[in-house]
C-alpha cells in the first residue's frame, strides 16, 4: 500500500529519542512503529494496549506487601465470589489425574 498521508505531531524530544533507541534495537523506524500502531488501532477498533492511571507494577522485584496493597482494592465478580464461597467438601474427589480425565470423558 502506498504511503500518501503525512502525519505531523509535536512530541517531547527526550521521549522521541528514547523511543527511537528502542525501535532501532528492534530494527524498525519511528515511522514504521507509528504505522504498526495505526494498523492495530484499525484492526482492534481500540487502543492496542491497556490504558490505566496506575503504573504497571514490576512483580519481579516488588515486595509481597506492595503487591497485596496494589491488588487489595480489586473485587471479584459475582461469579468468582460464588466459586470462592462454594463448599468444596461436597465436590467429587479423584485419587489420580487419570481418574479425573476418565470422568471428564464420560
Amino acid at each position: 500500500m502506498a504511503k500518501t498521508a503525512i502525519l505531523r505531531a509535536r512530541v517531547d524530544s527526550e521521549k522521541k529519542l528514547a523511543a527511537e533507541a528502542v525501535l532501532s534495537q528492534l530494527g524498525i523506524s519511528l515511522g514504521d512503529a507509528i504505522t504498526l500502531f495505526l494498523s492495530q488501532v484499525g484492526i482492534q477498533k481500540a487502543i492496542p494496549f491497556p490504558l490505566t492511571a496506575q503504573p504497571r507494577l514490576d512483580l519481579s522485584n516488588a515486595s509481597l506487601e506492595k503487591i497485596e496493597r496494589r491488588y487489595a482494592r480489586r473485587t471479584p465478580t459475582p461469579e468468582t465470589q460464588a466459586a470462592l464461597n462454594e463448599d468444596t467438601r461436597k465436590s467429587r474427589r479423584y485419587k489420580s489425574s487419570a481418574q479425573l480425565l476418565k470422568a471428564l470423558k464420560a
